[in-house]
């Protein structure tokens, strides 16, 4: 009989190996699973990324899982705390395959360096998440069942490293008064909020990036104090209001350059952009506005304004665009003829920003039409 000798490989080329296969999607979790039963010295390698970023879509693959880095008390722990090397945490796809206990435990045992928190439509465990204090991303969009916003502040008020927020759907935010992690720079508004208040609302400080999506009022006189809150006229530089609110107008989006000048992104269902909202930016100062997004429509698969509007509004309030977003719904042979037009007129507009601008001359070269 043969026998066989394992090939030895220095570890800096595993780690190459093993880094190439982490970076294939699909088939990323079976393969470093297969790398970690070859030998010791690449399951040492493979393990940290094998446990990383777990993709945990179907419930088998959960109970796995969780038996693994988070077993129930009786059960007798690993001397490595698997747990730690997971930093990015998606449970978006899981639905009864967990409870409350369940959760708890599992995030009792990965907070040490989760980064990246998708909570679940159910089974969430608020009060376990203010123990993960390196994260910095937290999706609680899918979650259903209504959380008081006095309890999601105080469990996400001490977490310094938080950047990103999207708050459950069924939010309410009317308090008085609000202590944001401080850090926190982008937030998903979602459910409901007071007309009356809003417009004082405290904001987080250095909230630079607002999406609005799956609110149910915004109406222009629900959007138009919620707009006038002079703290985000200050601090805001991207808006985008999602085609999953309810009660959207076209006078709601009319409101936008008026109370928020200073915005340098704006995304908008494209199907309740008229040329109304063209001809008064078009007889505005210069917005600070650089991309222009025309999202997917609220009830209509039709642009509500003509190109010879937008146009008008390039020599005016949008001389700054540089870059302008239709969804896919709209493009159709015509738009594709009449996007070319508006790219000529947004690389025109940028060869004048070079000529009257610094001594360089620099032109901007990510300039153009784009398709979402």
């Amino acid at each position: 009989m043969r026998s066989t000798h394992q090939i030895y490989l220095p570890t800096e080329i595993i780690v190459h190996i093993v880094r190439f296969i982490a970076a294939d999607g699909d088939r990323r979790q079976s393969t470093l699973h297969a790398c970690c039963l070859i030998s010791r010295q690449w399951y040492l390698v493979a393990v940290s990324f094998l446990y990383e970023m777990p993709q945990l879509g179907m419930g088998t693959a959960f109970t796995l899982f969780t038996n693994t880095v988070a077993p129930p008390i009786r059960v007798r722990k690993r001397r490595v705390n698997l747990g730690s090397l997971v930093r990015r945490l998606d449970l978006s796809a899981l639905v009864h395959h967990s409870s409350n206990s369940l959760t708890a435990r599992l995030l009792n045992r990965v907070k040490e360096n989760l980064e990246i928190f998708i909570a679940p439509r159910v089974s969430f465990s608020l009060p376990s998440l203010s123990k993960c204090l390196n994260l910095r991303y937290l999706d609680l969009a899918l979650v259903s069942d209504p959380v008081p916003f006095s309890s999601l502040e105080k469990a996400l008020r001490h977490l310094e490293k938080l950047n990103t927020l999207r708050l459950p759907r069924h939010t309410s935010l009317t308090t008085p008064t609000a202590n944001w992690p401080p850090r926190l720079q982008r937030l998903q508004v979602s459910g409901t909020f007071s007309p009356s208040t809003i417009s004082s609302f405290p904001w987080p400080p250095l909230l630079a990036s607002l999406t609005l999506k799956n609110c149910d009022d915004l109406s222009v006189s629900s959007l138009g104090p919620f707009l006038s809150n002079p703290q985000l006229d200050r601090g805001l530089k991207r808006l985008t209001v999602s085609n999953l609110n309810r009660n959207l107008q076209p006078e709601s989006i009319n409101a936008i350059p008026a109370f928020l000048p200073n915005l340098t992104f704006l995304s908008v269902p494209g199907d309740l952009v008229e040329d109304t909202f063209l001809d008064i930016v078009a007889h505005m100062a210069p917005l600070s506005l650089q991309v222009l997004e025309f999202g997917y429509p609220y009830s209509d698969a039709e642009l509500g304004f003509r190109t010879k509007s937008l146009h008008e509004a390039l020599n005016g309030g949008l001389a700054e665009l540089r870059s302008v977003g239709f969804a896919e719904v709209f493009v159709t042979e015509q738009r594709i003829v009449e996007d070319e037009e508006i790219e000529l007129a947004l690389q025109a507009l940028a060869i004048k920003r070079a000529r009257d601008g610094p001594v360089d001359g620099h032109v901007d070269t990510d300039v153009g039409v784009y398709y979402l």
